[in-house]
């Protein structure tokens, strides 16, 4: 029995040293894009990160004859690139707002690879920077879709943009992580985006919508969040959508029209 035991443990310990290393290839997902590659709409722009590597996004502004009521901070998540943002953007197209995407590090044209959350949080502030050299804060809404919304509730908490909405958020990936390899420690996380602590410091209306029939991040999460910030989270609950269709959705439309359309 004892050397069962020590078996167990051993293979325990091993397991956790894998997950700690490799926790990287689950959480992030990205496209790599050559850089002759010519998205279909948009400008590229480069926002430095430090001094080797720069942060490739597309600004996708209103017609050069109008004049747009602010910027949409747009945040995807971890699948992809900007060649994916492009058609999840498309209920945002027509708002009378421009437009920006980031891809994060190793994502699309951007170099580099993400190694803390901290570096992460940093990489998107420079992008919020960036976009107060030509907005006021007050102009400047984020969106963020998945993993995104805990970058895009992080830049809530630290400044102060008009509102903030998130599509098929989660608590934190530690509470996603507890639900389904609960017996690992949570401090074998690089990665937590705590979503719900960044609430608490939000100051501007925060519209959270999900599906109901999402599989990859459980509407369980908006609904604990909304449970516990009532008084400054609206909840909108999107029947029979999935984590991929709600960003398609007609009522993702509705909602992005009666929020910013007006």
């Amino acid at each position: 029995m004892v050397k069962l035991l020590k078996i167990i443990v051993v293979l325990y310990l091993i397991a956790c040293c894998t997950l700690y290393f490799v926790q990287d290839r689950f959480i992030f997902n990205p496209e790599f894009i050559s850089e002759d590659y010519t998205y279909r709409m948009g400008t590229e722009v480069e926002i430095s990160l430090d001094d080797k590597i720069s942060m490739n996004a597309l600004m996708v502004k209103q017609s050069d004859l109008g004049k747009s009521k602010g910027v949409i901070l747009y945040l995807h998540g971890n699948r992809g690139s900007i060649r994916f943002g492009i058609y999840q953007i498309r209920h945002m197209l027509d708002l009378g707002y421009d437009i920006i995407i980031p891809d994060y590090r190793s994502f699309g044209k951007t170099e580099g690879k993400i190694n803390s959350e901290k570096q992460l949080y940093g990489d998107v502030q420079k992008v919020y920077d960036y976009l107060k050299q030509g907005y006021n804060e007050d102009q400047i809404v984020l969106v963020g879709y998945s993993l995104g919304t805990g970058m895009a509730s992080y830049l809530a908490a630290e400044n102060n943009p008009s509102q903030l909405l998130m599509i098929a958020p989660f608590t934190s990936l530690a509470d996603i992580k507890n639900k389904y390899l609960w017996f690992f420690p949570d401090f074998l996380l690089k990665f937590k985006l705590a979503v719900s602590g960044h609430i608490q410091n939000i100051r501007c209306p925060i519209t959270i919508i999900h599906g109901t029939n999402d599989r990859i991040v459980d509407f369980d999460f908006s609904k604990r969040l909304w449970l516990k910030y009532k008084d400054k989270v609206e909840l909108v609950e999107a029947n029979r959508e999935s984590h991929r269709s709600i960003i398609f959705a007609e009522l993702l439309r509705q909602t992005l029209q009666q929020k910013l359309g007006s």
